[in-house]
């Protein structure tokens, strides 16, 4: 798999992530302001099985089926 360190200058509250299967990309964006935070550029050939992990002890919420955010339509 595919494993990267991404290091933000602030934590945002809500970090969003879309995997665009076809165009071979997976983003990371600032849920909050709109900002891209890290892409990752992949082809994949098999099928993709989302994991999560945080570093330290907290909560996650997982939203699914989602409205795809207006400044992400134009990346």
């Amino acid at each position: 798999g595919v494993m990267s360190d991404v290091h933000v200058t602030e934590h945002p509250a809500r970090i969003g992530i879309l995997l665009d299967y076809s165009d071979g990309r997976l983003l990371f964006f600032n849920a909050e302001r709109g900002l891209v935070l890290f892409t990752i550029k992949h082809k994949f050939t098999d099928a993709a099985h989302p994991t999560f992990a945080l570093e330290k002890a907290g909560v996650l919420t997982l939203h699914t089926g989602m409205e795809l955010p207006e400044f992400v339509k134009h990346i």
